[in-house]
């Protein structure tokens, strides 16, 4: 701050102060238990003719979809994420008199499954197998609501910043003044299990073993002195 006066008729100019600035960071994970499974899978058919292929492939996937009705779930669990259809060629007899080239059509169609019954996703996998699926993509586990996670992991990073500054400001011998700018940022991690991990082991059927959620947040704060 700049002052100017006038003191028994002696001008005084105040220096301007300039402030220092501390600036922290503090991060923190909170973990928790997934309350929600989200499955990808889905049917795969290919014929010389693409009205073919594409009928194979709703045929399929109604015994897949009945499949899965028959354990409970309902069409809320139950949602098409991608259809597509696709065209490949091949040339036989390349070079020859006989070369000829063929065409093949190939139609997918994904489905994902969210589901509450964690102890049920394998049985769930076998039974889309069963019926007709022959593609898994994955199953992902997550919390449907990570609000409270995020606002603890909040709390215990922002608790790590404001002792990291005190820290810092005790050692260098300064006190800490107002806080200046405050910003914070969120990331989650959800467990996912590949393809290769979700092979069924003969009778056994497939064995699902979810793992944690995790919430991390992290802050940044600068105080003045």
């Amino acid at each position: 701050m700049l002052i100017l006066g006038l003191c028994s008729g002696v001008l005084v100019q105040a220096s301007t102060v300039e402030r220092g600035s501390v600036q922290v960071s503090g991060s923190a994970i909170v973990t928790g238990t997934p309350d929600v499974a989200y499955i990808t899978l889905g049917v795969e058919t290919k014929d010389a003719s693409a009205e073919v292929a594409a009928q194979d492939n709703a045929n399929r996937m109604a015994k897949v979809l009945a499949a899965l009705k028959a354990l409970g779930l309902t069409d809320k669990e139950l949602t098409t994420t991608g259809y597509n259809v696709y065209s490949s060629t091949q040339v036989l007899h390349r070079g020859t008199a006989d070369e000829v080239t063929t065409t093949t059509y190939h139609v997918q169609n994904r489905l994902n499954i969210a589901t509450k019954d964690l102890d049920g996703v394998g049985q769930i996998i076998d039974a889309a197998v069963k019926a007709g699926a022959n593609q898994v993509q994955g199953v992902r586990f997550d919390i449907e609501d990570k609000q409270e996670m995020q606002l603890q992991a909040l709390q215990s990073a922002v608790e790590q910043a404001m002792t990291k500054a005190r820290v810092m400001a005790g050692s260098a011998g300064i006190a800490l003044g107002g806080l200046s700018t405050m910003s914070e940022s969120y990331s989650s991690y959800a467990p996912m299990m590949s393809t290769m991990a979700l092979r069924a082991d003969g009778a056994a059927g497939t064995a699902i073993n979810p793992g944690d959620v995790e919430v991390s947040a992290t802050v940044n704060l600068n105080f003045w002195f």
